[in-house]
């Protein structure tokens, strides 16, 4: 499992608005830290949507963020989505509901213009549903794209679509009506939440719900609960100081939007009258003509995102090959991700050059989301056939081990030691992994069960245990 605090992350300790904004987050939705940092991103992405794009290639992407995040009941889920309205609205943002409703309610629909002259046959105008324009929409209850059924098929559709990068014109909602076709354009950020579903449509991961958004994934136990009521109880007439005051974080987005605005008026030479006065999509054209200048980055991005890669890429080389198809799939959004949430920092900070810190920083959060959601599949989604995986993982952990030098110590630890550092290294060598992130995954996943360890001053130590010596080794 994951560690979940957010506090240990380098973007944290850094950035005292991110710092600032988690501390009042923690106080509202209480033991959910990850999610907290994630909120901050989300927001950020809808502040920064109206004028930033991230030009790859022939394509591009925008900087939203969308949250899937799964965990039991009345484990503060609702309460987290709380703060991020009153931050969204306090800052000049959309934010809006859904808990169901048919396409229309989703896209839209065409109803009679209430200024048509012609009262028998009136000119039809498009009322944009929920997914239109741009906000912040609080999907709960999250579960209904878990399940089988026509319509929640249509609705993972639209979240799709919706989802999809602004300026590429691959956002955009078409329904077909009996009497016309309409169009939406979506730019909203998703925050979706559910409770942990008893079974899941293996076939939703694959249309592609999960791979554009980022999943949480968290099953509270008994005593994380009994902590929570006890930071509860000792809230009572107890009020929280803050060193960043809620009023700051507001004003943060609301001056990053003016910030962003200013960067594009000065780069296009428009006025601000001007720019008020345009069509959304008059200012998208605008937008995309100075994405390459709006942020540059500097010699250090690239080699730090091909980094970033290889370390995702690590994590799945040794599995199975239908568990490693599923969990492969995912590693281009997360590629996406990091370049979002790199930008991201980069706003934080205030610059318009982002580095190769600032791909670290995003990479440092992605990597661990990942193997939460590795963790997610194997144990709820139940994909790939794990024994096989787990006989090959141990085998080469094993043959690893029997390279090593051995050492012997006087005490009651007794002999056929080897420096964990070594070992480590040869089973670098022998799955092809040179991430040392990789090979720290792969140990965290099956050494503890296979070795115990000893320290000798600042060395670590490491012999199988007893249970994983074969009775040839055991007689040598």
């Amino acid at each position: 499992m994951m560690e979940h605090r957010a506090d240990n992350y380098e973007c944290v300790q850094k950035y005292p608005i991110l710092k600032g904004y988690l501390e009042h987050f923690k106080q509202v939705s209480i033991n959910n830290e990850i999610p907290g940092l994630l909120s901050f991103f989300f927001i950020m992405g809808q502040a920064a949507v109206p004028f930033v794009r991230i030009p790859v290639g022939g394509s591009n992407l925008d900087p939203r963020a969308s949250i899937f995040w799964i965990q039991d009941t009345r484990t503060g889920k609702s309460a987290a989505y709380q703060i991020i309205e009153k931050v969204l609205k306090g800052a000049g943002m959309e934010s809006s509901d859904y808990n169901s409703g048919n396409d229309a309610a989703l896209v839209g629909t065409l109803v009679p213009d209430p200024e048509s002259e012609n009262r028998q046959n009136p000119e039809m105008i498009v009322r944009e549903g929920i997914l239109g324009g741009r906000k912040g929409l609080n999907f709960d209850e999250g579960s209904v794209i878990l399940k089988s059924g026509q319509h929640n098929e249509n609705t993972t559709l639209f979240l799709q679509s919706a989802l999809n990068s602004a300026g590429t014109g691959r956002n955009i909602l078409t329904k077909h009506m009996a009497r016309d076709t309409f169009s939406v354009k979506s730019e909203v950020s998703l925050w979706i939440t559910t409770y942990p579903p008893k079974g899941i449509k293996e076939h939703v991961l694959d249309k592609g719900i999960f791979q554009r958004v980022l999943t949480y994934w968290r099953h509270w136990t008994l005593e994380m609960k009994r902590e929570v009521n006890h930071i509860l109880a000792e809230a009572v007439h107890n009020k929280p100081s803050f060193e960043v005051s809620f009023d700051e974080v507001v004003d943060f987005f609301t001056d990053l939007k003016k910030t962003l605005k200013r960067r594009i008026l000065d780069l296009s030479g428009i006025a601000p009258l001007e720019w008020d006065e345009m069509s959304s999509d008059d200012q998208e054209t605008v937008v995309m003509t100075v994405m390459n200048e709006t942020f540059t980055i500097d010699d250090s991005y690239i080699p730090a995102l091909m980094s970033a890669i290889d370390e995702y890429y690590g994590v799945v080389e040794m599995m199975g090959p239908e568990k490693q198809g599923i969990c492969s799939s995912f590693i281009m959004g997360l590629q996406n991700y990091t370049n979002i949430l790199a930008h991201h920092m980069a706003m934080i900070e205030g610059t318009w050059v982002v580095r190769g810190d600032h791909i670290d920083m995003a990479k440092e959060i992605l990597f661990d989301l990942y193997q939460n959601l590795i963790q997610w599949l194997e144990s709820e989604v139940k994909v790939g056939s794990g024994g096989s995986e787990k006989k090959k993982m141990e085998s080469a952990w094993k043959q690893a081990f029997s390279k090593c030098e051995m050492f012997d110590f006087d005490d009651m630890r007794g002999q056929g030691w080897a420096k964990k550092k070594s070992v480590m290294d040869e089973f670098g060598k022998i799955a092809n992994l040179n991430s040392h992130n990789s090979i720290n995954t792969k140990y965290n996943m099956y050494g503890p069960k296979l070795f115990k360890d000893t320290r000798e001053g600042v060395r670590v130590f490491i012999k199988l245990r007893p249970e994983h010596v074969s009775k040839k080794e055991a007689n040598r």
